[in-house]
């Protein structure tokens, strides 16, 4: 997708993370507001450990989530702030344009 010069790039990172399914059902996973292991993605998904990562890596990717390593496991869990920013930043966007 070409990227319009005008419109911050993190915005657009966000956007395109969002436009996924798979991601979206990802990313309601952590509606419970806990902390999640890509394995326990993969046991609830019914998804491959690699399509999980991929998946997850765009979503950190995009700035809504955030990814935390403790020993061999890392956790991943919305960031929270960095989500109502883009939300923020899109919708002056909108509103100068729309």
């Amino acid at each position: 997708m070409k990227k319009n010069p005008g419109i911050d790039p993190r915005i657009q990172e966000f956007l395109s993370a969002l436009a996924s399914e798979t991601r979206l059902n990802l990313l309601l996973s952590f509606a419970d507001g806990k902390e999640k292991t890509v394995g326990e993605l993969v046991e609830s998904s019914g998804l491959g450990q690699s399509t999980v990562s991929t998946h997850l890596n765009q979503l950190k990717k995009g700035g809504i989530l955030i990814r935390r390593k403790s020993g061999k496991e890392v956790y991943y869990r919305p960031d929270r702030e960095r989500i109502l920013e883009h939300i923020s930043k899109l919708t002056s966007y909108l509103r100068s344009c729309c």
